[in-house]
């Protein structure tokens, strides 16, 4: 069901910023969040533990973060939307709150 929730999250925010012209990186901030949490909850769900759950998650962020800058470099090459060190930063910080509260919450 994550897996699924993953899936969707990205076709949204995908298509709703590319159709609305998004250039504004608080939109993302909800779908780094709840992809970390889903994130959380796939690898805890696929047996692994606390520690290798969060270095997974943040790997997965990292790649995603490679993703959206190598779309920027040879995709879009929109000016306006040049991905900032500091977003990435942010974004893997969301990454890993969203992992955190799947965390707490599945090990009750």
């Amino acid at each position: 069901m994550a897996l699924i929730g993953l899936i969707s999250l990205f076709v949204i925010s995908q298509i709703t910023s590319l159709k609305l012209d998004i250039t504004n990186n608080l939109f993302y901030a909800p779908f780094h969040f709840t992809s970390g949490f889903l994130l959380g909850v796939l690898f805890l769900s696929l047996g692994a533990n606390k520690v290798l759950t969060l270095f997974f998650t943040f790997s997965t962020g990292i790649l995603w973060e490679v993703y959206e800058f190598l779309a920027w470099k040879y995709v879009i090459k929109k000016k306006k939307f040049k991905p900032q060190g500091q977003d990435t930063i942010n974004d893997l910080f969301l990454d890993l709150m969203g992992t955190l509260l799947a965390l707490s919450l599945l090990a009750r």
